[in-house]
């Protein structure tokens, strides 16, 4: 009686192909042919790895072999590799198959029919799992060194896709990644917009409007975390050499390493709750309770049935329960009594002018400071190098030395650049758009979108704003912005509660003006204050308002 047999074959994506499918049914037809082995079934797994049996054909194999085992007397495949590369576990599955089902494994490549009973045939079973075992583990091996070499010393990009804002130029080692202009644009707006601390959601919603491309889960904290933007890349540890972060050599930097740092500090802090955007309700997310917590909000039906919104605490309801519309009127009132008066503008912008002849004097101590840490840092790599040339420190303490010494001159160069932009044109920007704060209701009606109105409420009481017995309290607010400071408090709408500091530097009024020299101290806080104005410029109907969000 003609014995019977199952064949099963395997490729895996990584392999070359000389392990091809076709090749792999040629010897097993040709050995079952020749001993007259009648081939009961054949099982492909194409494109899977052998590191272990989650294979959805070896899954069948198992069930048809379990169903059909009396009519089978071989499992055949071209090699035991195509069966499995992990010894241990391929011995134990093969033992099992042989003590339960009577079926012994054949390596038609070899010619040869193993039997787990005969101490001989296991050994030799044994050292051709063990030779694919070593085989596969030298193969990985090549791969990860040659992946660390290529990251970490040749410091070239290897990745499975160039991210969004990149294209790739030159083959072969000579690859570089350039920027695409329109793309990097995209992703400097996204880094800078969440320094500013806007949404997450709203940011991704604008940078889709400018362009971005993807579908992936999380695609905005994706980018933001993504350390090829800053001309870095992660290295996997390798044996002995270490891992983490190793620049990219020639490649332009889309985020400066500093903006970046920044990011991931502002990533690794407890994440704020998410918040829904509802422009009736431009204040949830931003409106603190005096128990600390945010004030959500929510639509109430009235009698008549329409409905009308408000601002609540979830913490306790007797906390704050308060009408959305009056909340709204006395931000309104309020903000119409920060607006500055035309001396005060003209204050700022003198006070401007001398702050920006200061800052220019201090930046040249600073670089020349800085180009001094450079120096020093160049010296150090090139005392290592010359260390490492004549053999008085090992490969590992040169490797890991040059890496950190890289990073805190690429560190000390990006602080350089930075101080080298020009102050100059931040201060045109106040001294063109301040004017606007002679109205500030107008500023806050300017701002179309909730996340404007949102940031320039951050901006203007340093995301300290709560709300407590039916008026707006806050421990801080730009002090240009609070000389009516004691009619909002008669009016009950606004208490400024300075705390650790002198109410002197807090310039009052009362109901017939301003009765102190108008004293305003720096102008830095206006500064933040640029990207609110320049959304309150008045622009032509077929222009939309410039996004607060997207300001850079």
């Amino acid at each position: 009686m003609n014995k019977r047999g199952v064949k099963y074959l395997r490729f895996s994506s990584e392999e070359q192909s000389h392990f091809s499918i076709e090749r792999q049914d040629m010897i097993t037809s040709s050995w079952m042919q020749h001993t007259q082995v009648e081939t009961v079934n054949c099982f492909v797994d194409q494109g899977f790895s052998a590191t272990n049996f989650d294979r959805p054909d070896f899954i069948k194999l198992n069930a048809f072999i379990e169903k059909n085992y009396r009519n089978i007397d071989y499992l055949v495949v071209s090699d035991l590799t195509r069966f499995s590369r992990e010894a241990g576990d391929a011995l134990n599955i093969a033992k099992k198959i042989q003590k339960t089902y009577g079926i012994k494994i054949v390596s038609a490549g070899r010619g040869t029919v193993y039997d787990c009973t005969d101490h001989n045939s296991f050994f030799m079973m044994g050292l051709e799992f063990l030779l694919g075992n070593t085989e596969n583990l030298k193969r990985i091996n090549d791969i990860n060194s040659g992946i660390y070499a290529a990251k970490a010393i040749k410091q070239r990009y290897i990745g499975p896709r160039v991210p969004f804002g990149y294209k790739k130029e030159g083959r072969g080692q000579n690859t570089l990644l350039v920027p695409v202009p329109e793309e990097a644009r995209v992703i400097g707006f996204i880094f800078q917009s969440y320094l500013r601390g806007v949404p997450l959601a709203v940011i991704e919603a604008d940078a889709r409007d400018m362009g971005l491309k993807g579908t992936r889960h999380c695609l905005i904290e994706r980018i933001l975390t993504c350390p090829v933007y800053s001309s870095q890349q992660y290295v996997k540890a390798y044996k002995e050499q270490p891992g983490g972060l190793f620049p990219l050599k020639d490649q332009e930097p889309i985020v400066d390493l500093v903006s970046w740092t920044r990011v991931q500090d502002k990533l690794r802090k407890k994440p704020q709750p998410r918040v829904i955007l509802h422009d009736d309700l431009p204040l949830r997310g931003v409106l603190y309770c005096h128990c600390g917590k945010l004030l959500t909000g929510a639509p109430s039906k009235g009698k008549s049935g329409k409905y009308w919104y408000y601002y609540k605490c979830n913490a306790a309801s007797r906390h704050n329960n308060v009408s959305a519309l009056h909340a709204h009127d006395q931000l309104l009132e309020a903000f119409r009594l920060m607006s500055l008066t035309p001396k005060m503008v003209k204050s700022i912008i003198l006070k401007s002018e001398h702050l920006l002849e200061i800052r220019t004097k201090d930046k040249e101590k600073q670089i020349n400071k800085k180009q001094g840490e450079l120096e020093r840092l160049e010296a150090d790599m090139q005392s290592l190098e010359r260390k490492w040339i004549a053999e008085q420190v090992s490969f590992e303490t040169y490797n890991r030395w040059h890496s950190d010494l890289t990073k805190q001159r690429n560190y000390v160069r990006t602080q350089i650049d930075q101080l080298n932009k020009r102050s100059g044109d931040m201060h045109s920007l106040l001294v063109e758009n301040i004017g606007r704060l002679t109205d500030m209701e107008s500023v806050y009606f300017a701002a179309k979108k909730t996340a404007q109105k949102q940031e320039l409420v951050r901006t203007v009481f340093d995301n300290s704003l709560y709300y407590q017995d039916r008026i707006y309290r806050t421990p801080y607010l730009i002090p240009e912005l609070a000389h009516n400071a004691l009619i909002m408090k008669e009016k009950r709408l606004l208490i400024v509660n300075k705390k650790g500091d002198s109410r002197e530097k807090i310039p009052l009024s009362g109901a017939e003006g301003s009765r102190t020299p108008v004293q305003t101290s720096s102008p830095k806080a206006f500064y933040m204050l640029i990207p609110a104005l320049i959304v309150g410029r008045r622009q032509e109907p077929d222009k939309p308002i410039v996004s607060l969000a997207g300001w850079s």
